[in-house]
């Protein structure tokens, strides 16, 4: 894989200071964003989330012509005509970023469904609503529900209530309304910034108890779309793909076919 940092392509290895906090500690933070085949989505959008981190925590950031320097990376690898992620990397050394760029290619598949198990450890921290690179705890619990057959983890805070899952955004819907829950520790998603601008999302507290009082649960993702959710550890879902396809349409910029 070649990657871009600093003005250069490098090829695979990526050297850190050992003395500072990016190495040490994982202080740092992240975007994923989807190249489509054809169009970078919604870069904005993902810069934007980045720079709120950066300006929270007093870090600098590298000038960089993002855009230029994706497309320069997805040439470099040939994916220019493939669906791929693109990975914008912050690490943080001496209160300075120098943002690291690369792309690998990812096979996106439509009408796909996830099951979420949930989590037995409890995930609440503020750090919850920054991309970190700090992430043992959401690879542990991902990992974990892999493990026992599940797509992904649902996370939960000390009273059951749920919060996000390792890789996405949580939307409910019960009859024509949408839900998202309603807590401070999550990580603001862009694909749910994306679905709102096609459908109404209401906050509520949501508990693991309540869950099976709800129609339809979907997952979002910047690289997923919207996908639909046919279990939450025992409780079954029908998957409902028409809203579904209309969102990750939107949030891939691709053609919707109704």
């Amino acid at each position: 894989m070649i990657y871009f940092r600093d003005g250069k392509f490098i090829e695979d290895a990526v050297s850190l200071d050992l003395a500072q906090p990016a190495f040490r500690t994982g202080f740092g933070f992240f975007e994923t964003i989807c190249w489509n085949g054809n169009k970078l989505c919604h870069l904005d959008l993902h810069l934007d989330r980045a720079r709120m981190s950066l300006a929270q925590f007093g870090i600098s950031e590298q000038v960089l012509d993002y855009e230029t320097v994706i497309n320069d990376v997805l040439s470099a690898n040939d994916l220019e005509n493939e669906f791929a992620r693109v990975n914008i990397f912050f690490p943080v050394e001496e209160g300075r970023t120098v943002p690291l760029v690369c792309a690998v290619p990812f096979e996106y598949i439509p009408k796909r469904t996830w099951t979420l198990k949930p989590c037995p450890h409890v995930f609440l921290s503020p750090l919850m609503a920054h991309k970190s690179t700090n992430r043992m705890d959401y690879q542990n619990a991902w990992q974990d529900a892999l493990a026992d057959g599940f797509n992904d983890a649902l996370l939960l805070d000390f009273d059951g209530n749920v919060l996000e899952s390792s890789f996405a955004s949580l939307m409910f819907r019960k009859g024509d309304s949408f839900y998202e829950t309603q807590t401070a520790y999550k990580l603001p998603g862009t694909a749910r910034t994306i679905a709102a601008r096609n459908i109404e999302i209401n906050e509520l507290n949501i508990n693991l108890a309540q869950i099976g009082c709800f129609d339809y649960v979907y997952a979002l993702n910047s690289l997923g779309g919207m996908i639909p959710v046919t279990a939450v550890g025992s409780i079954e879902f029908e998957a409902d793909f028409y809203f579904a396809e209309k969102v990750s349409a939107a949030v891939l910029e691709l053609e919707f076919i109704s």
